[in-house]
């Protein structure tokens, strides 16, 4: 019985360390098409209004892009709908950086009518 036992052994530790070298001799190195590149979309334009949705849920939200960088990165007038325009220097809406690469939709918007 013992040498059955061996055997066992043997075999699930010839199986572990075969499958431990087979997994040491993939290699690791990741070339440039295993990185996720994220770039701001192509349609969107400085100036014009966006409904950004997000992977969080929840409402769209609008906003006006005053700058776009390549790298996903908008600089955005938050919307009026966003803020409480009582806080507010008239005429100056607040602005913040957003990654547009990351929203899981952008919707063009109309003008402001004002």
């Amino acid at each position: 019985m013992a040498s059955v036992r061996s055997v066992v052994f043997l075999l699930v530790l010839a199986a572990v360390l075969f499958t431990g070298f087979a997994f040491t001799q993939i290699s690791a190195a990741a070339s440039a098409q295993d990185y996720v590149s994220l770039e701001t979309p192509a349609f969107v334009q400085v100036g014009k209004r966006y409904a950004f949705t997000w992977a969080g849920g929840g409402p769209a939200q609008t906003y006006t892009v005053k700058q776009k960088r390549v790298d996903g990165w908008v600089l955005v007038e938050v919307a009026d709908e966003n803020t409480n325009p009582v806080y507010l220097v008239p005429g100056e809406l607040p602005t913040r950086w957003l990654n547009a690469a990351m929203a899981i939709s952008i919707q063009e918007m109309r003008p402001h009518p004002y």
